[in-house]
C-alpha cells in the first residue's frame, strides 16, 4: 500500500449507502472509508488498515429534458395537480436495469436495449419491451426524439476476451449507429455481469 502524510489523507469517513461503489463489481459500498489528496476514495478506516479496495462514486443517471410536458409513470401526482391529460402526452424512456437471467449465462451472452436521445449525447438502458414499443413506433412514446437500438453482451469466458469482445461490440454499435459516448455511458466497464 502506498505511504500516505496524515496531511494528504481524510481518515475514519462513513457512508450509509447510496453514495460510492466498489469499483471492482460496482456494488454500493456501506461502512469506513477514507479518500486521499487526488479525490480516491478506500474502503476501511484508513490507509493502514489492510485489504483495502477502491471505491467509486455511484453515478446519477441523467434524465433527458422534455420539450413539452410529457407523462412519466410514477408521476399520477403531478399529472393530477397540474391537470395533464395524459391521453395526449407521450411517455419518455425510463431506466431498467438488465438482469440476466441463468440461461443466458448458459448461452453465454444476452441482449442489452439502449435509447439514446438524437440531438443529445444522452443514454438510458431501457426494456426489451419499452426497446419494442418505441422502435414499432408507437405513437403513445417520443420514439421521434430517440434513437433505440439493441445489443449482444457477453457474460462469460477468460476475462479479457470477454471484455475486448464487449467493447468491440461497443465501438462497432458507435460506427454503426454513428454515435459516440455509449462506452463512456457505460463507464467502460467491459465486464459488467461478468460470471
Amino acid at each position: 500500500m502506498t505511504y500516505y502524510p496524515k496531511s494528504q489523507v481524510k481518515t475514519d469517513l462513513y457512508t450509509q449507502g447510496g453514495q460510492l461503489q466498489l469499483k471492482s463489481t460496482k456494488k454500493e459500498y456501506k461502512g469506513y472509508y477514507w479518500k486521499n489528496s487526488r479525490g480516491d476514495f478506500f474502503s476501511k478506516k484508513n490507509p493502514n488498515a489492510g485489504g483495502s479496495e477502491i471505491l467509486e462514486i455511484i453515478p446519477k443517471i441523467p434524465l433527458p429534458s422534455p420539450s413539452k410536458v410529457t407523462y412519466v409513470k410514477g408521476n399520477d401526482v403531478y399529472n393530477k395537480l397540474k391537470k395533464v391529460d395524459i391521453t395526449q402526452s407521450s411517455i419518455l424512456p425510463f431506466y431498467q436495469k438488465p438482469s440476466p437471467t441463468d440461461k443466458d449465462y448458459e448461452l453465454g451472452n444476452f441482449t442489452r436495449y439502449f435509447a439514446k436521445k438524437t440531438n443529445e449525447n444522452i443514454y438510458i438502458e431501457i426494456s426489451k419491451d419499452l426497446y419494442n414499443k418505441f422502435k414499432s413506433k408507437n405513437n403513445k412514446y417520443t420514439y421521434k426524439s430517440y434513437l433505440v437500438f439493441p445489443l449482444t453482451w457477453t457474460l462469460i469466458g477468460n476475462s479479457t476476451q470477454v471484455a475486448q469482445t464487449n467493447q468491440n461490440i461497443l465501438t462497432l454499435t458507435e460506427q454503426n449507429y454513428k454515435i459516440i459516448g455509449l462506452k463512456a455511458y457505460l463507464k467502460f466497464n467491459y465486464l459488467e455481469f461478468y460470471k
